[in-house]
């Protein structure tokens, strides 16, 4: 369950994901990875909106694994330093 109060900072950013998205696409990025069976299945699926990350990284970096410039999400030590500073 969502809280009320949460649901219009909800919207908020997946707004901001969304722009992003569309940026990377422009820019001829905007691929996310998938599991290697469902990429198969679906080549172009990790360039659809439904599959991008609602929380993105701020920069797009190199996939270890098939060298492909992407954007991953944001790691959980992201918010921990944030919760650090503010503190």
């Amino acid at each position: 369950m969502l809280p009320a109060a949460l649901i219009e900072p909800l919207h908020g950013q997946l707004d901001r994901a969304r722009r992003i998205h569309n940026l990377d696409l422009e820019q001829g990025y905007g691929e996310t990875a998938l599991p290697f069976a469902l990429s198969r299945k679906y080549p172009h699926a990790g360039r659809e909106w439904r599959w991008q990350y609602v929380f993105p990284a701020t920069r797009r970096c190199l996939d270890p694994y098939n060298g492909q410039v992407r954007r991953h999400h944001w790691f959980d030590t992201n918010v921990s330093r944030a919760i650090k500073e503010a503190s």
